[in-house]
């Protein structure tokens, strides 16, 4: 069953979310000069991180942002949890090349194989090089473009093929040290969400 070209955008842009939140939450060392490979060393994941979020979604033909908080859960090797808290709780779960939308009562409402949508095979594939550090990967599907140091960096992500460059247009990834970490996607129509990390629930 083909799913419906909004649900795809949404899909898409969640998952991609997912993957930089959560790279970033780990924070960066002392200041160096910066390759993309040290930097992905320093970002792949290699326990369970929980993050909480806070989303600001920019649409071109609307004033008024539309705003979600809620955590972003990685559970290694390749498990990702969405739950959004406000303004109506849900949940998403990516596990393997399955994504299953859960509602607030943690019932299961839709079921996507990933292998049947080649679009949002290729962004998971990109959320795995993000997670795993995996350089080689990551240049595949994108052109990047980084600078800065460990202490202040700043990374841009540039679809090179599939259907994601229809709808993507960039994705632009600032980290640092301490402190707040943020995370902008832009799209062709001139919409955009940018999302600023809040702080890592992991021990709580």
């Amino acid at each position: 069953m083909r799913m419906p070209c909004g649900l795809r955008i949404v899909v898409r842009r969640v998952w991609v979310f997912a993957a930089i939140w959560l790279a970033l939450s780990l924070g960066a060392g002392s200041a160096a000069a910066l390759e993309f490979e040290v930097l992905l060393e320093s970002l792949a994941l290699d326990g369970r991180r929980e993050v909480a979020f806070e989303e600001s979604r920019f649409i071109a033909s609307v004033t008024t942002p539309i705003v979600s908080r809620g955590r972003f859960i990685f559970e290694p090797p390749d498990r990702l949890i969405k739950t959004i808290e406000y303004p109506r709780p849900e949940s998403a779960v990516l596990e393997d090349d399955r994504l299953a939308i859960l509602d607030e009562d943690g019932a299961e409402v839709a079921s996507i194989d990933l292998w049947l949508q080649p679009d949002l095979r290729l962004i998971f594939a990109s959320i795995r090089g993000v997670l795993k550090g995996d350089p080689e990967a990551l240049r595949s599907l994108f052109w990047v473009s980084l600078k800065g140091d460990l202490e202040a960096w700043s990374l841009e992500l540039s679809p090179k093929v599939g259907e994601a460059k229809t709808r993507i247009q960039r994705i632009a990834i600032v980290g640092h040290a301490a402190g707040t970490q943020t995370f902008e996607i832009l799209e062709i129509s001139g919409s955009r969400s940018h999302i600023r990390l809040l702080h890592d629930t992991s021990a709580q």
